[in-house]
């Protein structure tokens, strides 16, 4: 049995069509990309930044969190700090007043900031370099 050219055609577009539905269909799996936190620590701010290795030391002074980080927080990309500042903050600020913030700082210096009124704040880079 000969098959002309259009019966190729839509046997390999038949084929091609079954591929794509194999691999683009079925279940997916939202992995998400938040930190996954032991059982209780999730909803803890002590225990959310003892948890994160890149969390050196933290305090509270009066209203505000202060939160000595180590390198790798720097290293981390700027979409990954202000989502875990955002969490902290979250977490922070329901027990506190409205006028509290959370304070990052890496060797002294602070570096970001979140508050009720402007959210993340990184650090100015023209303080930095007036200073320096």
């Amino acid at each position: 049995m000969r098959i002309g050219l259009k019966g190729r055609a839509a046997w390999i577009l038949l084929i091609a069509a079954t591929l794509f539905a194999f691999g683009c269909g079925g279940e997916s799996q939202h992995t998400g990309g938040a930190a996954k936190y032991p059982v209780g620590v999730s909803e803890d701010i002590g225990q959310q930044l003892k948890y994160d290795a890149r969390v050196d030391s933290f305090d509270a002074e009066g209203e505000d969190l202060i939160v000595n980080v180590n390198d790798t927080w720097l290293h981390s990309p700027p979409g990954m700090r202000e989502r875990a500042l955002g969490q902290w903050y979250s977490l922070w600020q329901p027990g506190h007043s409205s006028a509290s913030k959370i304070v990052v700082k890496h060797g002294g210096d602070e570096v970001e900031s979140w508050t009720a009124e402007k959210g993340y704040q990184p650090a100015s880079s023209e303080k930095k370099s007036s200073e320096g």
